[in-house]
């Protein structure tokens, strides 16, 4: 009796409460599901124990060993080395933080620069291997001494390697770190330093110094490879003294059915290609960067003293697409092409950059300073001024920009001075000028423009001093004298290399600097 008195009740209550399941199932996908908090584990050299606290740190392996998806690992100071092929193994979603100062402060005391935490591969393996799907930051951490021999797969990133990773490297150390597999014919290798197939890569004010790559057929990334990512970037980072026989610095790669977009800006690239690295390796192209299958954008960056024995130069960009904006190429020394090449550009933008005093140095042929081939796009408000081609008491001919293959290129300001030729273009190829200085004097070109192409050369040219201030000293501002004050087009560009206005209402400087009454050096007003 009283069971059924109630039983519509019960049926109310059953059905509003697969109405609130089924609500929430359409609203979330699914019902709450609680998570455990994560953990944070603090390791030392020598470290003893499981319990992994700032009071009692364990071993950085036992600490791995334990950690779960979220975690955090700080790491004392001092040298961590490992047995196996790595010194360690990451495959989970983990925060590794070196240079905790080892006390049990609340939050913990970090200083990298006083309290190195260093993974050191003994020069007997790898450093870091990281497997995904996984997200990892590695922050304020070296990887030193790796070695990867063509005994040890896979021939990627003796420093550092990762796969299908969302990956972040700040504040990260990478040196001396050599691969070499040079003793097996047909042989191809990627990243002496780091190398980073597949997923997404940020790398913020790192160093990637005296890494080298080398192998039979082709090397690729003395300081960092990265090949297949969706998107990379690179900010505030510095690529000193890596060797490999392509890209020494960086070498950058999608493929041709997924771009990679790339945005590298403020960084460094200085002394690569010179087989300054532990090991073999020296740089045989692209003494920089080599760039291919992307979406790339170089903002404010800065390649010096660079080296590739046969060519491409600093920089090498193909079948890609390309924004240059207030970057510096200079003291490159390359076989042929001294500064940058681009191949199959499909649409590039150059502006406000600075290509000067880069070298060739097979004399007996006509090299450019920057070589347009296949490519389509527009250069404004360049500076392009005395690139050699010489070898010891040897010197041949160089032009400044060679327009080349079947391109097309729209040249807006620029400054194109003292070359053997200003500007020319191959048969089949075009290149259209406007608001050009070619420079006079000690600064003019043997011959402006020439080539069996076709060449537009405007109606505003200027044959003058550009009074650069000190140019052997690599400035490359323009002083009050210069012919190229007010004499330039609209290009719609409003700023200089140096993020100056360029002033509306007047003709804008011709070149990549804007004067001003007041200004620093190029040098400290970048670094």
């Amino acid at each position: 009796m009283h069971c059924r008195r109630y039983w519509p009740v019960a049926l109310s209550l059953l059905v509003g409460g697969l109405l609130v399941v089924g609500l929430l199932l359409l609203l979330g996908g699914a019902l709450p599901v609680a998570h455990a908090a994560s953990s944070t584990l603090y390791v030392k050299p020598g470290g003893t124990g499981t319990a992994c606290s700032s009071s009692n740190p364990c071993s950085l392996q036992t600490a791995l060993a334990q950690a779960a998806d979220g975690d955090t690992l700080y790491l004392a100071e001092g040298v961590y080395t490992g047995t196996g092929p790595s010194v360690i193994t990451v495959t989970k979603s983990i925060t590794l933080y070196g240079g905790w100062d080892g006390s049990a402060s609340t939050p913990p005391t970090r200083d990298p620069a006083l309290h190195p935490s260093i993974l050191d591969g003994e020069e007997a393996r790898r450093v870091v291997y990281l497997s995904g799907p996984a997200t990892v930051v590695l922050d304020g951490i070296a990887i030193a001494n790796g070695r990867v021999l063509s005994n040890t797969a896979p021939w990627q990133g003796a420093g550092l390697y990762a796969r299908n990773v969302t990956l972040t490297l700040r504040h990260v150390d990478v040196y001396s770190n050599v691969l070499d597999v040079y003793d097996v014919a047909g042989s191809t290798s990627y990243g002496g330093g780091v190398a980073v197939e597949g997923g997404i890569l940020l790398v913020e004010d790192s160093l990637f110094r005296r890494n080298g790559i080398w192998a039979r057929s082709s090397s690729l990334g003395g300081g960092l490879s990265v090949s297949g990512t969706l998107s990379v970037t690179v900010t505030n980072s510095r690529f000193q003294e890596n060797d490999a026989w392509h890209a020494s610095g960086v070498y950058l790669a999608g493929n041709s059915t997924q771009r990679t977009i790339a945005h590298i800006s403020n960084c460094l690239f200085e002394d690569n290609g010179w087989n300054r690295s532990p090991g073999s390796a020296f740089g045989g192209y692209a003494g920089a960067m080599k760039i291919a299958y992307a979406d790339a954008h170089l903002v404010g960056n800065r390649f010096w003293n660079n080296q590739a024995v046969n060519d491409y130069g600093a920089l090498y960009v193909i079948r890609s697409t390309l924004e240059m904006d207030g970057n510096v190429i200079t003291g490159t020394q390359c076989a042929r092409v001294s500064g940058a090449y681009l191949w199959g550009v499909e649409a590039f933008t150059l502006t406000n950059n600075i290509i000067a005093d880069n070298r060739s140095t097979y004399y007996w042929i006509s090299s450019p300073a920057v070589k347009i081939e296949n490519s389509v796009g527009r250069l404004l408000h360049n500076t392009v001024a005395r690139n050699r081609n010489f070898s010891g008491s040897n010197v041949g001919e160089e032009y400044g920009v060679l327009v080349a293959g079947s391109s097309t290129a729209w040249l807006t300001n620029t400054i194109l001075v003292s070359h053997t030729l200003g500007v020319t273009a191959t048969a089949g190829s075009t290149a259209t000028l406007e608001g050009t200085l070619w420079g006079s004097d000690a600064w003019a070109n043997g011959t402006d423009w020439g080539g069996d192409g076709t060449i537009l050369t405007g109606t505003v040219n200027i044959w003058g001093d550009p009074a650069f201030v000190d140019p052997d000293g690599g400035d490359y501002h323009i002083g009050p004298a210069s012919a190229a004050r007010d004499a330039g087009v609209d290009a719609g560009v409003t700023t200089d290399i140096d993020g100056d206005p360029r002033l509306p209402g007047s003709a804008p400087d011709i070149g990549a600097d804007e004067l001003r009454a007041v200004y620093l050096p190029l040098v400290v007003r970048n670094w």
